[in-house]
């Protein structure tokens, strides 16, 4: 299981989003001020430590910085609100604005009142409540028929809490992957407080930064290989053409498949931290050099290496570079390679690899492995 911070711009990507936010009159958010005891800051200095803190994802997000577990996805929305899912039953957005907790729950009654206007059903008043030192409030609504939902009603659990002074938390955690109108009380209110701990654990690691917010569009995901009982293949198939051809692909060693959909497959060479991509464009009209010539010629910061090879009879036309990107206070390089085959149907075989921090990917020997397929007809 590996987890990566990805920073691009994927917003249009973002299918299993929903940048409602509970309706236009939200405007709150949270941020919690972190206190740790002598005691626990001791404790916490442990032989362990570097291992924990390599399972975690840093997120900053309007002055607050969020540490949570390596788990799922985690999205900087461009609707303006961090996104988290953890889990398939439901997503948690959150939103760091102006007003107290004091105030928030002091216009609680119209707040409530503006939502059953707008067309939701309140299923739960709100509270007060103290838990662990810190002040929140929390209450669940529900609204019938809401675009883009695959129920009938959608439900929400909403948190607001504290944050530095002046400022608030607000948290929601929408169900989008379970039919809460189907569960019984006693149910629904099982997976409310799942929720509303779910949230708590999220926003207790909340603190105030001056480090620089992570950028809209930056996102951070849990890859998990597609087979946990044999993670790693030695060889994998693109199947294509209507099901007519299969394109076997054989693989380095620590290779696992995270992603198989429409663009492709892709894998992760564990050994040397690398992302692969492959597949089978059927281009009629372009050929493998074709391809590769077009987007060699892209203004790339610096082409390491570029030309044909042959593999086991077949001709690759390849070029590798790297890239100079600037991420909050520091830079970074990036390392890239691209190659194309033509295949006997007249299809391309398409590879792209990328890596942070092993810049042998750059070296032919390195992807030439990749190079070694073989094409069958089912």
């Amino acid at each position: 299981m590996i987890g990566i911070n990805r920073k691009t711009g994927i917003a249009a990507a973002a299918v299993w989003l929903f940048a409602v936010f509970l309706g236009l009159w939200f405007a709150g958010v949270l941020s919690f001020s972190e206190k740790r005891t002598p005691e626990a800051e001791e404790s916490s200095v442990t032989a362990g430590q570097n291992e924990e803190q390599a399972r975690v994802w840093e997120i900053v997000f309007r002055g607050m910085k969020f540490t949570i577990p390596q788990k799922g996805i985690a999205l900087v929305h461009e609707s303006g609100c961090l996104n988290i899912r953890q889990n398939d039953q439901y997503l948690i957005q959150i939103s760091i604005e102006d007003d107290s907790i004091d105030d928030i729950w002091e216009s609680m009654n119209t707040r409530q009142e503006t939502l059953i206007e707008s067309g939701y059903r309140l299923e739960k008043e709100a509270v007060r409540l103290t838990e662990g030192g810190q002040d929140h409030i929390r209450y669940v609504v529900s609204m019938e028929k809401e675009r883009g939902s695959d129920y009938d009603r959608s439900y929400f659990a909403v948190v607001f809490a504290p944050a530095e002074e002046g400022r608030h938390i607000l948290a929601v955690a929408r169900y989008d992957g379970i039919d809460v109108d189907a569960l019984d009380e006693e149910a629904r209110d099982q997976v409310y407080e799942e929720a509303f701990a779910a949230v708590g654990a999220v926003l207790d690691t909340a603190c105030p930064t001056d480090e620089i917010d992570d950028e809209v569009g930056s996102y951070w995901m849990e890859d998990v290989s597609l087979d946990p009982e044999q993670p790693y293949l030695a060889e994998d198939t693109i199947t294509y053409g209507d099901g007519q051809y299969m394109l076997t692909v054989r693989l380095p060693e620590g290779c696992m498949l995270v992603a198989d959909n429409i663009a492709g497959k892709e894998y992760f060479d564990s050994v040397n931290q690398v992302y692969i991509y492959a597949n089978v464009i059927e281009y009629k009209w372009q050929t493998a050099k074709d391809m590769a010539d077009m987007l060699a010629a892209r203004e790339l910061s610096r082409i390491h290496e570029e030309g044909e090879t042959e593999v086991n009879g077949r001709t690759f036309y390849y070029y590798s570079y790297s890239v100079l990107e600037y991420e909050k206070n520091k830079t970074a390089v990036r390392y890239h390679f691209e190659a194309f085959c033509d295949l006997e149907d007249g299809s391309i075989y398409t590879l792209a690899g990328y890596a942070e921090d092993y810049p042998e990917a750059l070296e032919k020997t390195y992807y030439i492995d990749w190079m070694d397929v073989t094409l069958l007809s089912v």
